[in-house]
């Protein structure tokens, strides 16, 4: 009997599932979406129910869509984002919906976090405080629901939430540990000082174990809601941003990748830690290199911000891929430099470089001749900017870039790529396969013994991969605008600073 591979990847937005052979070729892809309630602004909440429904229903569908039988099934994994928690009670109930990463409600709790203990915090857990991380959040939580928070039992990030459903297993992996900042990087256990911040008991917190060990197998209520046998080995899995690096094949040190997912990132692969107050610093899912991410609130999400403001989600009945073929259409009618119309995609504050939760966006240089299709040029490129942003705080840190790889949703768009491609002016390997789903089924082979590591599944298969060249003209273009993005940005910082203190919103 053929044996296949199953890869989950619960992000931002849907689930991803992707089913593989054992020699990594692609049979079956399927996602299915779920919601992020925005109750009121500056609150960004999911339902850890939505999780798991939308995981089970991407396998059945996989399962259906590929004929694959479930016998055949011989190994699951699931990568998702950090810092979102599923809080759960004493019976494993969900207390409360999640709070999301692209949360705002924490900021004055980071900031009293930053003022009181913020060298001590970056010192044990490598990073600065931010209102998307766990830490923040819990201090909120303990301080404006102190009820509800004397009742949480467990923390379980995103994908080891699904994986407790699928499994029954309380664990998680150093990526993710990280992520609460709640951990000791250093000493290689979670903080008693951290947790003392937030009033919360170590018991709470899952057992660490190496992403690519079994976790357990399927329970009996999985595999009905699933398709799948009871008792398939699932792993304990890790964060979908090292987990689709190490599937594109970012597995050695001065590999770097740019990131056009909901949010956009620039990640870098290094044999040392690169710690810096400006980046994310976690463990790479391969031993013993490090990954460092600068990260911007900005990207995909920015799209579609933009198409609901400007009008164009009521004529999109199509869904979130029309609106996003709306503005590359409309931008790909303006011209580089969006006839001298910046913006600055601050919309949720921003974390690197600047790590400012307060910060807004704008746009600047608006004249008379500025027309739609301006606007959504300035809109990718501001994006592509504070891309460059980030890259540009890595170069500062990394002993050498060798590889710079370009993917996410925003990296199908043509228009786009090429748009970053020209303003960071560095060629760029846009894999055929970049998916953090394909990057789990790689992982779940190595923990069920197919591969003996990332290179020997990396060995399998012929991915394709397509080469972008910045165009001269524009990246020249592109640097004298970058120089005034950065320029405007800080010049005005503390007037849209003072503009945010005029609304009373939770933004504030």
């Amino acid at each position: 009997m053929p044996s296949f591979l199953i890869g989950l990847d619960v992000g931002s937005s849907a689930c991803k599932c992707m089913i593989v052979d054992d020699g990594m070729r692609i049979i079956c892809e399927c996602a299915q979406s779920y919601p992020t309630c925005y109750p009121q602004s500056g609150y960004a909440e999911q339902d850890p129910e939505d999780w798991y429904q939308s995981a089970c229903l991407a396998v059945r569908m996989c399962l259906e869509s590929s004929g694959v039988e479930a016998a055949s099934i011989i190994g699951v994994s699931i990568a998702g984002p950090a810092h979102s928690i599923a809080l759960l009670d004493c019976a494993g109930s969900i207390l409360r919906p999640t709070i999301h990463w692209s949360d705002l409600r924490s900021t004055r709790q980071t900031e009293r976090l930053e003022d009181e203990h913020g060298d001590a915090i970056f010192e044990t857990t490598y990073c600065r405080v931010n209102p998307a991380w766990t830490l923040p959040q819990l201090l909120w939580l303990k301080e404006n629901q102190p009820t509800l928070y004397k009742r949480v039992r467990r923390i379980l990030v995103v994908k080891d939430y699904v994986r407790y459903r699928f499994t029954g297993s309380f664990q998680t992996d150093v990526y993710d540990a990280i992520g609460t900042q709640l951990y000791d990087v250093q000493s290689d256990c979670w903080s008693d000082a951290l947790l003392d911040l937030v009033g919360l008991a170590k018991e709470c917190l899952p057992d660490i174990q190496p992403a690519t060990e079994l976790s357990g197998g399927m329970t009996r209520v999985a595999a009905r809601d699933t398709g799948l046998r009871a008792g398939t080995p699932v792993a304990v899995g890790s964060g979908d941003s090292v987990v689709e690096a190490a599937g594109i094949g970012a597995i050695e040190p001065g590999h770097c990748i740019l990131k056009l997912g909901t949010a956009a990132n620039v990640n870098l692969v290094s044999q040392e830690p690169k710690r810096h107050s400006g980046a994310i610093l976690y463990r790479h899912v391969v031993d013993p290199l490090w990954f460092a991410i600068t990260a911007t609130n900005s990207g995909i999400s920015t799209l579609q911000w933009f198409a609901e403001a400007f009008g164009l989600a009521a004529t999109s009945s199509a869904g979130a891929s029309m609106m996003h073929r709306q503005v590359e259409a409309l931008a790909a009618d303006s011209e580089p430099g969006a006839r001298g119309l910046l913006f600055h995609p601050y919309l949720q504050g921003e974390r690197s470089p600047y790590w400012d939760p307060r910060l807004r966006g704008d746009f600047v240089g608006l004249v008379r001749r500025h027309r739609l299709e301006d606007f959504a040029r300035a809109v990718l490129e501001g994006v592509a900017y504070s891309l460059r942003d980030c890259y540009e705080l890595v170069t500062t840190f990394a002993d050498s870039i060798s590889k710079l790889y370009l993917i996410g949703g925003g990296a199908k768009s043509q228009l786009w790529s090429q748009l970053v491609c020209d303003i960071v002016g560095r060629p760029l390997v846009k894999p055929g396969v970049q998916s953090a789903a394909y990057g789990s089924a790689i992982l779940a082979g190595i923990a069920t013994g197919i591969f003996d590591g990332w290179p020997s599944a990396h060995g399998r298969p012929t991915l394709p991969v397509k080469l972008l060249q910045p165009v001269e003209e524009s990246r020249q273009l592109y640097d004298r605008g970058f120089e005034t993005y950065r320029a405007v940005a800080q010049a005005l910082r503390p007037h849209v600073r003072s503009l945010g203190e005029m609304s009373t919103s939770v933004e504030q």
